[in-house]
């Protein structure tokens, strides 16, 4: 394994924890953490003892921009990245059961590595494009597309790229599992990987675990991962991670372990408290729109409660109104005019943005 290949892989941990903080909408935030990261320029498994910092800004399209500096705490390496990339989806409304899109992502780096006092840059490079089937809380995803890296170091530069598939499949909302199936195909040979992640996130409190094994012949490693976090309020978030990564078929770094505690600050505006969330008795459920607020025409409704199928409303004097058998729960759903339009006007109870550039409304049935 070359020094260059093992920068690289320090390089993906950065990329894989920058997208382990779910899609937040948009704002502009700051993570400050410490950690110990592994990093191998010259033998095996010498840790370092970090302190890093990070200004991120994410959109509610589902894309982001970063840039990340670590300052050591020993006279070892002094690295920096930034980044762009995200989720481009061609269809982005929550309605639709299948989302076709790709996952995309450009990132850079320099580093300096004390020790021999020699200076190295490089980046990565991600496009794979996916098929997303949901179904209420479920989904099942296939995605198929190419890595690659670069770095330059010492005075040698080296280029790899490798082609993945990926099947993914998960169900679950504030509890939720998650199950994944890779095949990294590189110029010498196929690694298959099998792992899952098991998550909870309640309103104040995240945690989850990840487990996964290669299962190749020269390649047949164990993975692990466990994170939790705490909100401290609108804007502040603490969290703690500690993992296990094997080599990646695209860097060929050694085994190796790190852990890392931080803290998420939210810069700007705090996003105004939703609209009064409607509630209801179990049985028989009226749910009203206003016909000052919709369309003219007819009017439906789809949500949680008819796996997002539109159902006809009816005219009732100055309203449109359906009638539903609903069990307690928590249910999302929104309107559609004669003419397609997916809307929820401002004065529907509990209406908030879906994150996909529309809007939901919520209704609790107890």
């Amino acid at each position: 394994m070359t020094n260059g290949a093992v920068a690289a892989a320090l390089m993906a941990g950065l990329v894989a924890l920058s997208h382990v903080t779910a899609a937040r909408g948009q704002e502009l935030s700051v993570d400050v953490s410490a950690g110990r990261l592994v990093y191998d320029p010259l033998s095996a498994n010498v840790s370092t003892s970090s302190l890093i910092g990070s200004l991120r800004y994410d959109t509610r399209s589902d894309t982001w921009v970063y840039g990340t500096l670590a300052a050591p705490s020993r006279d070892s390496t002094l690295w920096g990245a930034a980044g762009t990339g995200g989720r481009l989806m061609l269809n982005r409304s929550q309605l639709h059961r299948v989302t076709v899109g790709a996952d995309v992502g450009a990132h850079g780096y320099s580093f300096r590595d004390r020790l021999v006092d020699q200076a190295g840059t490089g980046g990565t490079l991600e496009a794979i494009p996916f098929v997303r089937v949901s179904q209420g809380a479920g989904f099942i995803e296939g995605r198929a597309g190419w890595r690659g890296q670069t770095l330059s170091f010492a005075g040698v530069r080296e280029k790899r790229g490798v082609f993945e598939t990926v099947a993914r499949g998960g169900y679950g909302t504030t509890l939720s599992v998650q199950g994944d199936v890779r095949w990294v195909h590189a110029r010498e040979g196929t690694y298959p990987f099998a792992g899952a992640t098991v998550a909870y996130d309640a309103s104040r409190v995240q945690l989850w675990g990840q487990a996964g094994k290669w299962m190749a012949t020269d390649l047949d490693d164990r993975v692990w991962a466990l994170g939790s976090g705490a909100s401290l309020g609108a804007r502040t978030t603490v969290w703690a991670s500690v993992r296990r990564d094997a080599p990646d078929p695209l860097y060929w770094n050694l085994t190796r372990r790190s852990w890392s505690v931080g803290l998420t600050q939210r810069l700007g505006r705090v996003p105004a408290p939703l609209v009064p969330v409607a509630s209801s008795a179990a049985g028989l459920v009226a749910i009203r729109l206003s016909a000052t607020d919709a369309p003219s025409g007819t009017v439906s409704i789809a949500g949680d409660f008819n796996n997002w199928q539109p159902a006809p409303m009816l005219r009732e004097g100055a309203e449109w109104i359906v009638r539903l058998p609903l069990m307690p729960g928590v249910y999302h759903y929104t309107f559609r005019s004669a003419t397609g339009e997916w809307f929820v006007p401002p004065s529907a109870a509990g209406r908030r943005d879906d994150g996909l550039g529309g809007y939901v409304a919520v209704l609790v049935v107890n």
